[in-house]
């Protein structure tokens, strides 16, 4: 199971690892359910990645904007195991996890407690 919080502006965080140049390194990540991709990463982590380019995808953001957006193939370590993904980089501080990497989890937000769980379904 993945433990986390809610920070001060209401947003569910969990930590995740990424596979970057000197080794694993652990980044703070809002679960964003209205993303639909997997990981959206803040560009000021670039320069650490291990990452190559995949393809082009187009997005939709909130206000109906359009847009056109590099995706990447990366490694991550979540719920204990290693796992590539498909990831955007953002000029946002954030760095989000989005729908599809939660598709096999249950996740749960107590905004009373302040906590944040999410756990994998049996098969």
């Amino acid at each position: 199971m993945i433990t986390g919080y809610v920070n001060e502006a209401l947003e569910p965080v969990i930590e995740i690892g990424l596979n970057a140049a000197d080794g694993l390194t652990q980044i703070a990540a809002v679960v964003d359910t209205g993303f639909s991709g997997e990981l959206c990463l803040s560009e000021h982590l670039i320069d650490r990645l291990e990452m190559e380019f995949a393809f082009v995808e187009r997005y939709e953001l909130a206000n109906g904007e359009m847009l056109v957006e590099d995706v990447y193939r990366g490694t991550i370590e979540f719920d204990g195991y290693e796992r590539e993904v498909d990831l955007i980089l953002t000029a946002s501080t954030d760095s989000l996890i989005g729908a599809s990497l939660l598709q096999a989890y249950i996740l749960n937000i107590d905004y009373p407690r302040g906590t944040v769980q999410i756990a994998q379904v049996s098969r």
